[in-house]
């Protein structure tokens, strides 16, 4: 008797250890949008501006991170490439829309849509004379 009562205690732990765990899974996911905007606040509270990127980068990628760097000081980083996660995409939308929120408030323009629009004009300009060379 002693020992069925261990073994169902036993039981009774860890059915409750996967059920604590699946439901802290659970948790983490439907926080993320949350645990975004918190960063993205950490960040700019402390002059950290930067924006966070997942998928296939456009050809101009690279000219753009390196405008925003040197004109305006923000950092871009890639967490992910094309296979992107609800939860990495939730909490990268969210901290995404803060940051360049503040960005965008602190310079008094969108200068994320100017970097863009200026990185790629100087990769096509680039691309256009290399196929001139050829």
């Amino acid at each position: 008797m002693k020992l069925f009562a261990r073994n169902r205690e036993n039981l009774i732990g860890v059915i409750g250890s996967i059920v604590l765990l699946v439901a802290l899974v659970i948790a983490w996911s439907v926080a993320a949008p949350m645990r975004g905007r918190m960063a993205a606040r950490y960040d700019v509270g402390h002059g950290h501006y930067r924006i966070l990127a997942y998928g296939l980068p456009p050809s101009w990628r690279s000219e753009y991170v390196r405008l925003l760097k040197e004109m305006y000081g923000i950092e871009m980083r890639t967490v992910a490439l094309c296979i992107v996660s609800e939860t990495l995409r939730s909490y990268v939308d969210s901290y995404d829309e803060l940051s360049t929120a503040a960005a965008n408030h602190k310079f008094g323009h969108d200068v994320f849509n100017e970097c863009a629009e200026a990185a790629r004009k100087n990769w096509e300009d680039q691309r256009a004379v290399s196929a001139g060379r050829e």
